[in-house]
């Protein structure tokens, strides 16, 4: 399994930062070829058993990286909200921890993620874990941008 980690520091406040990077309708504006889809894909609607479909592909040549949420606690009266996803998809397995904590003005965000690509071998980890973390990170940036 490749790991990495993606921090950011935001202007945004942390409530504002989390509900950014949880409206999961913004992510299919943000993420080339990839559409999300489920019942609930919003960051306050989202609760423990929530799952949904990251659809990547052109046509019908693509994957579906299927999510449920383990874990997901909003951040509140100062405090730092905490989420854990669990992808469960065929082609795409793995885990993301997600931190967003007041800090200063702003906020912090911590991604932390165990990514597991079948079929590409375990061999290639690190390569993965560079591709991922990079493309994570625009991800997460073009999110935060609103």
């Amino acid at each position: 399994m490749a790991r990495f980690t993606v921090e950011f520091e935001t202007e945004l406040p942390a409530a504002e930062a989390w509900r950014r990077l949880l409206d999961l309708r913004a992510h299919t504006a943000v993420i080339p070829l990839t559409t999300l889809s489920g019942a609930v894909l919003t960051a306050d609607g989202l609760v423990p058993g929530s799952r949904f479909v990251a659809r990547t592909g052109v046509g019908p040549v693509g994957f579906d990286d299927r999510m449920v949420v383990d874990q997901i606690i909003p951040p509140h009266s100062g405090g730092a909200g905490s989420a854990r996803i669990r992808k469960e998809g065929n082609v795409v397995r793995g885990e993301i921890d997600l931190t967003v904590a007041p800090a200063g003005q702003g906020s912090r965000v911590h991604w932390e993620q165990v990514i597991r690509v079948r079929p590409v071998p375990a061999v290639l980890d690190p390569v993965v874990a560079r591709v991922a973390r990079l493309a994570y990170a625009t991800t997460i940036r073009r999110l935060l941008r609103g």
